[in-house]
Order: C-alpha cells, then structure tokens, then sequence
C-alpha cells in the first residue's frame, strides 16, 4: 500500500509547487482562455487526449469548445450531486466537437482547477486502483467513479492517514519555508480540496503511477 506520508509530500513538492500554486488563480479567478487551458493540458499530460493538431488550427481552434464549455460554470456551485451530472453531461457534449472522443480527464482536471472540492479528477490510475480495492469504478462513465472515489475518501482508514499526513507535512521544514514566505497557507493545508489531491496521489500511486519511495527522496 502507498504512504500516507510520501502521497501528500509529492503532491506539495511535485505537484502543487510546479503547477497547481500556478494554474489555480488563473482558473478560479479569471475566465478560462484557450492558452490558460492548453497550459494545464499540457503540465497535466493531457494535451494529446484533446484531438487537434495546434499546428494545423492554432490554440483558439484546439481549445475554443472547451473553453467555452467550462466559462458556462463560472457562477454554478459545484455539490456531490451535480458535479458527475455535470461532467458526463458534458462529455457527451462535446463528442461532437472532438470527434467521438470523451474527454473525461481533461474535463474533470479543469473543473477541479475551477472549482476544487468536491470535483474529483479522472485518472487511469487511479481507476485501477479503485478497481483493486473492489470499489466498482464502472467503464466510461464518470458517475461511477466518482461514487468509487468518494467510498473510498470517506472510509475511516482514509480520513485516519489523512490526519496523520498533513499534520506530518505542516511539521516539516520546507514547509514551514512555503508557510513562512506566504506561498501557501496553514488553511490551504488543513483544506478538504488538498486532502481531495493527497488522496489522487495515493490512488494513483496505488494504481500503479510511479512516485519516490520514501520521503528522503523528494
């Protein structure tokens, strides 16, 4: 089984640090642009999922209907009950304009950068690892592995290594750096959107991802 520990290390060193503290403004705050969300496709590896060549049709053609499609839910409050309607909605809305391919990664990695908690990003990995602890992740529909993801983030033993881990983290000293030099908030890391992403990482390390095995090497 993955650590508690090194899962929510990597996603503050190795993920938050090198992307999200940069794309998360930019999409919570502002209206989503074609190259914001060809920036996140790009450090998420999921630009090739999104068919269209930026040298054939530029950004504007690659991105337009997925950028249009995300700015319709600036103002909408995402719950538990809407976000899988959501997604898979607008999965099949978009067939048309990607050309039968469903993009549920890339959709659900925006809208987590838009909206955060409780989103839930879809992740190959982390659907194997789902799979594993026999936890039905079901085939092509987001709904299900949504619902798969939240049994397993809701579990006793989840909760217990999250505690355990992120008040291990704060203790650390290059966070006490980040703490201290205002790049991140004690509120960021007590946050139940930061326990969304530690638990991605344990899944997707689970699932097979491939991460350092121990904190000393991060």
């Amino acid at each position: 089984m993955p650590n508690w520990r090194q899962s929510a290390e990597y996603y503050l060193r190795y993920v938050w640090e090198s992307d999200d503290q940069f794309l998360l403004p930019v999409f919570s705050d502002c209206e989503v642009t074609c190259e914001s969300l060809h920036d996140l496709c790009v450090r998420y590896r999921v630009a090739r999922t999104v068919p269209g060549h930026i040298d054939a049709i530029g950004v504007e053609g690659k991105y337009r209907a997925f950028a249009d499609m995300l700015n319709k839910y600036r103002k909408t409050i995402m719950t538990s009950e809407n976000v899988p309607h959501i997604i898979d909605l607008e999965v099949e809305a978009l067939r048309s304009a990607y050309g039968g391919r469903g993009l549920w990664s890339a959709i659900s990695k925006a809208l987590w950068m838009m909206k955060k908690h409780p989103v839930v990003i879809y992740d190959s990995y982390a659907w194997k690892a789902l799979l594993k602890l026999h936890l039905r992740p079901g085939e092509n529909t987001y709904r299900q592995y949504f619902e798969a993801w939240f049994r397993f983030f809701e579990r006793e033993s989840t909760m217990e290594g999250l505690d355990d881990a992120l008040g291990w983290l704060q203790s650390l000293p290059h966070t006490q750096e980040l703490l201290n030099a205002g790049k991140i908030g004690c509120d960021d890391l007590d946050s139940i959107w930061f326990r969304n992403r530690v638990v991605d990482l344990w899944l997707w390390s689970y699932g097979g991802g491939e991460a350092p095995t121990s904190p000393e090497k991060f």
